[in-house]
């Protein structure tokens, strides 16, 4: 029996000064976007807030009424500025706590100044996540309060917890699928045709135009984008039939790099070309990075 389809939607807020000013470059949320809607989940919003108290519980507070899911990144540390634990519990209505189980964890971690860490609403919900590298637990766990998900904002850790937890995210009644074609010709050349397409299509599929300059193999990276297989590979023949012949090219980004993993891919299965045989190289999209938490 086929999962029945279901739309699980997200809310994702940054937290950091350190983002809104500037001063460090916010790679989480490509991450965060990337991950979620591989496992079935449609990112809705994305806020960045700073780090004050009041702000980060008022976005708390609506984002977790407007979305099935709420992600937050950063402000979980040790330090003054991580106020994160203490702007949920303000959001609703919680009182700060220490927790036996992170209490336990902090010990085992060692060291000192780290008190802060067991600190949390009095309703969170710990999730103890595994390396599915390694199946090795992670030694501290993701701390939740109703679906508010609080995440490490240090990129590595965060990668790492998603990855251990993915189950808690996953979606299984929905699947999205994309296709990126490649045109030679400029986006205004080419934008009355994917206006007609998009008219054609509706609410089935959205297709996206990016143009890209710094390209002398194509001007154009057209999307096409769904939760129906059938609407994408419609679509692409739609594309094909309209556009001007000879404009859609084939193009495999980071050539180089999928060309270094196939290489190695068939040096490890000891299989070798015959003279005159073609090698073939097939391109997918990565799953994110997943090592193990044990050593946090």
């Amino acid at each position: 029996m086929a999962t029945p389809r279901k739309n699980v939607t997200a809310g994702i807020i940054m937290i950091g000064d350190e983002i809104l000013k500037g001063y460090t470059q916010d790679t989480n949320t490509y991450f965060l976007c990337r991950t979620l809607r591989s496992l079935g989940v449609r990112v809705s919003r994305i806020s960045v807030v700073p780090d004050e108290v009041m702000t980060i519980a008022e976005e708390v507070a609506s984002f977790s009424t407007r979305f099935n899911l709420v992600l937050t990144s950063g402000g979980i540390g040790p330090t003054h500025d991580d106020i994160t634990f203490e702007a949920v519990a303000q959001a609703f209505g919680d009182k700060l706590q220490p927790h036996p189980e992170l209490e336990e964890a902090v010990r085992a971690l060692g060291g000192t100044g780290q008190e802060k860490l067991v600190q949390v609403p009095s309703t969170a919900r710990l999730h103890y996540g595994t390396d599915p590298e390694t199946g090795v637990p992670f030694r501290f766990p993701l701390v939740s309060v109703r679906n508010v998900y609080l995440f490490p904002g240090i990129p590595e850790l965060q990668q790492r917890v998603l990855g251990g937890l993915s189950d808690l995210f996953r979606n299984e009644g929905m699947q999205f699928h994309l296709r990126e074609l490649y045109v030679t010709l400029e986006e205004s050349s080419i934008a009355a045709i994917l206006t007609e397409a998009q008219a054609h299509f509706g609410r089935r599929l959205g297709i996206g135009s990016y143009p890209d300059w710094s390209s002398n193999y194509y001007r154009v990276k057209v999307t096409l984008d769904s939760d129906e297989e059938a609407a994408v590979e419609e679509a692409q023949a739609y594309l094909s039939a309209h556009l001007p012949p000879g404009s859609l090219v084939p193009f495999v980004p980071n050539a180089v790099e999928h060309a270094g993993e196939a290489v190695y891919r068939l040096a490890q299965s000891g299989s070798s070309q015959r003279p005159g045989s073609r090698c073939r190289f097939s391109t997918s999209v990565a799953s994110p990075p997943s090592q193990s938490w044990s050593s946090f």
